[in-house]
């Protein structure tokens, strides 16, 4: 898919989104362009006639001929407006437009709302927005609406090929933020498609091969790891979790590094990779087994993410580093009542063999230790625990430096993406507490994202370290209204525009 700016009388779309608010009596130029080739008649139809009660998200189709269709899009009233209700509209207004005559080119007239007063500085943030922060929700959000993955249908609807940002005054800021809003959409249409790719084709071999491709297209420095060498480096937490598979794991860190090779910042931002999650010994239920071809989510964003960080050239060094094996069932599996002993030395009591993810996560932890980076960011399908307690619309967010969660959890809201602290208490290592190990891998029921945090802590020397859990949000069974049912890509853009503000 391809993204164009134009002028108002230069667009070459099939179809044209315009927006309307209730009670705003001035309309934009597009719409007074696209009502004059209608000779008046979109005016009467939406106005006179009554045809649309104006509401929220309601759509009125519109064909001023056979080359050209118009979709206005109703945003209710502005002072209710915010960024991710507009993105909302933005994701339904793509798909109703792709379908309206299957058109092969999209375009979004630019607006801003400015209403909320700057003295609520704190809400105003969350609701006003510039034409260049319209840019990029669009250029995010439209992609994630006409997002589909149809490899294996038989019966393909046409793609949309381009949209185009309508406008009569693109500035070099609509410009730029266009841009990370376009990187966002193609790491998170990249993450969702390796997500949704079948697990007997997607093995840690698969991934690594993958990284590899990325290393070479964007010139990132690539290390892959075999298990021998992953062994050599005494990451016996991770090996375990792997070692009921016979598809060998791969240990892959990527680096980025921008051209002047004098970063702002150092990051190790660390993906959570298991391909394929049968829960071990501890086997999962039928049910909760059919979509964790999934609970790669954190390695398929990190490698996306790295792609969009090389793309905007930014002024930071990144490490895409994943932990990458499948936890399955067989004679070789690790059992419960085993003693690992991670990179760090630190032993773990095997209480429950479906905690995977953290065991391997503490290794890739203890090896990001090992880079001499300025802070720590881990994403993982973690704790079902997250899921009680947050639901599927919003990421739990943990960590160790409120300065750097504050600042994320604000980009993530203006990224249109919901998050929640956690809590990680010293009280809770009694939860883990082993008689015969430094701790278990697991602390029953209770608090169970921030006993997972409180765990994951121990493998980690940063001082500005932080864990997004996102087991509720990275593949959903219903719609959220902006994305459809399957894999969301959650978090890629709040991580990408809070690497781009460094």
């Amino acid at each position: 898919m391809r993204f164009l700016t134009s002028k108002i009388k230069e667009n070459k779309s099939n179809v044209i989104v315009t927006f309307l608010f209730d009670g705003d009596n001035q309309r934009s130029s597009l719409f007074n362009y696209l009502n004059e080739l209608s000779n008046n008649e979109l005016y009467r139809q939406i106005f006179e006639y009554s045809t649309v009660k104006n509401s929220y998200n309601e759509t009125f189709k519109y064909s001023i001929n056979k080359d050209l269709k118009v979709l206005v899009v109703f945003l209710g009233k502005k002072e209710e407006l915010s960024r991710k209700k507009f993105a909302i509209a933005v994701a339904n207004a793509s798909r109703i437009a792709k379908n309206f005559t299957n058109n092969k080119t999209i375009g979004f007239e630019l607006i801003e709302n400015f209403l909320k007063s700057e003295s609520d500085e704190e809400e105003s943030k969350f609701f006003n927005f510039s034409k260049a922060d319209c840019a990029n929700i669009i250029t995010t959000s439209a992609r994630i609406g006409l997002y589909e993955f149809n490899k294996y249908l038989s019966n393909k609807k046409p793609n949309v090929e381009v949209l185009e940002l309508i406008d009569d005054n693109i500035t070099p800021d609509i410009d730029s933020k266009a841009q990370v809003g376009v990187y966002s959409s193609f790491a998170m249409k990249f993450a969702k498609d390796l997500i949704n790719e079948q697990a007997q084709i997607v093995t840690p071999c698969y991934v690594a091969s993958k990284a590899l491709e990325i290393a070479k297209e964007h010139k990132l420095e690539a290390k892959i790891l075999n298990k021998t060498q992953i062994k050599e480096l005494n990451m016996n937490a991770f090996l375990a979790v792997s070692q009921g598979s016979p598809n060998e794991p791969r240990f892959v860190h990527l680096t980025y590094k921008p051209k002047n090779n004098e970063p702002k910042r150092k990051i190790a931002l660390i993906g959570k990779g298991i391909t394929f999650d049968a829960g071990g010994m501890n086997i999962k239920p039928a049910t909760s087994m059919l979509t964790m071809k999934s609970d790669m989510s954190g390695a398929a964003s990190v490698l996306g993410i790295i792609q969009a960080v090389s793309k905007l050239e930014l002024d930071i060094e990144l490490h895409a580093i994943s932990a990458l094996c499948e936890n399955m069932t067989s004679g070789c599996a690790y059992k419960q009542g085993d003693i690992l002993t991670a990179m760090n030395g630190k032993t773990i009591e095997i209480d429950n063999t479906d905690a995977e993810g953290r065991l391997t996560l503490a290794d890739a932890l203890c090896y990001a230790d090992t880079l001499g980076v300025d802070e720590v960011i881990d994403i993982a399908t973690l704790t079902g625990a997250v899921i009680v307690s947050l639901g599927h619309n919003i990421t739990g967010v943990l960590g160790n430096n409120q300065k750097q969660i504050d600042k994320f959890r604000e980009i993530s809201k203006l990224s249109c993406e919901n998050t929640w602290q956690m809590p990680i208490l010293e009280e809770l290592k009694d939860n883990l507490k082993s008689e015969i190990a430094d701790f278990k891998n697991t602390g029953g029921r209770n608090a169970g994202t921030s006993t997972a945090g409180w765990f994951l802590s121990n493998f980690t020397k940063s001082k500005s370290w932080m864990h997004l859990d996102i087991a509720g949000t990275a593949y959903i069974d219903k719609s959220n209204r902006e994305t459809l049912s399957g894999p969301t890509g959650v978090m890629i853009r709040s991580l990408i525009n809070y690497f781009a503000s460094i």
